[in-house]
């Protein structure tokens, strides 16, 4: 799975942007997202736009591997999801691709928009990687060049810390052998294993600007920010593999 693989149905200028690894069973598939975007557009506008172009919005899900993996090609503003809310039927989702957070607007507001293009994968290439016993496969992380960097596994949910400081959320990743995720690898995981994890706040492995806090990532509303090192905060470890 390489960024300048050609699959059936390649379009000029689109760009790789990983694998949405399969849940409950179902198939994993690679994601494209397709050149141009749309700005100032209603929901409905935006939905039309992308159908338009014979293709779709991307998921919530789909806009945090977006920003994980391709985080340079959008600024940093908000773009609507393909998802209207369940609960509020005038609402819909969106992604801000500044800090990551997740919120429903009015759809009658204007925002804006990209459009994607899926590729299933073959049941014999769901699983790249063989796993270790309770690993669960997070995707891909892409290089600057868009190929296909390491390969990123989620430890078993076992293995998650409750309420420690970043000093000791850090030094117990490192006596099991494994490390924080990066801010950049907690969006992929957000992106791709959102179940996994707490609606709460999880620790990264990167320090803050400031001497005494470090970057955090909330996994209910997705936004990343900086908590002083010394607050309670859950953790989980990852393992990469590199391709």
């Amino acid at each position: 799975m390489h960024a300048r693989h050609k699959t059936e149905g390649a379009i000029a200028g689109e760009r790789y942007a990983g694998v949405m690894p399969g849940h409950d069973g179902g198939a994993s598939y690679q994601l494209f997202l397709l050149p141009g975007e749309a700005d100032a557009l209603s929901w409905q506008a935006a939905l039309d736009w992308a159908a338009a172009r014979g293709a779709c919005l991307p998921t919530r899900s789909e806009l945090a591997l977006l920003h994980a993996n391709l985080p340079h090609a959008f600024p940093d503003a908000w773009y609507w999801s393909s998802e209207a809310d369940a609960i509020l039927p005038r609402m819909a989702w969106s992604h801000d691709f500044d800090n990551g957070t997740q919120y429903n607007f009015r759809k009658t507001y204007s925002g804006r928009a990209c459009a994607v293009r899926r590729v299933d994968v073959a049941p014999s290439a769901a699983a790249p990687i063989p796993l270790q016993q309770g690993e669960r496969y997070a995707g891909l992380i892409l290089g600057t060049d868009g190929a296909p960097d390491y390969h990123l596994l989620l430890q078993p949910g076992e293995f998650e810390l409750e309420c420690q400081t970043w000093q000791a959320a850090s030094a117990w990743a490192a006596s099991l052998g494994h490390s924080l995720p990066d801010r950049r690898e907690q969006t992929l995981l957000y992106a791709t294993l959102k179940d996994a994890f707490r609606p709460n706040w999880y620790w990264s492995c990167e320090p803050g600007d400031i001497e005494d806090e470090a970057w955090c990532k909330d996994f209910d509303t997705g936004v990343s920010y900086q908590n002083a090192r010394e607050f309670d905060g859950y953790a989980r470890c990852v393992r990469r593999v590199f391709a």
